[in-house]
């Protein structure tokens, strides 16, 4: 696949447990046969206030 998809989206196209999916990709990944990426974690997104300026700065232009 070219999109990224979600463990979750996986196990339900699958029709299988949630666990079990996680399970499989952990072996893919060992077999390098597949690319996960975690996401983003709250701390390290910016801060809401920063976007917040960022939108009004645009809707000044």
């Amino acid at each position: 696949r070219e999109t990224p998809q979600s463990v979750a989206e996986l196990a339900a196209e699958l029709d299988l447990p949630i666990g079990v999916v996680r399970v499989l990709i952990g072996d893919l990944v060992h077999a390098d046969l597949v690319h996960v990426t975690r996401p983003v974690p709250p701390a390290e997104l910016p801060d809401e206030s920063i976007l917040r300026d960022v939108i009004n700065g645009l809707r000044a232009l």
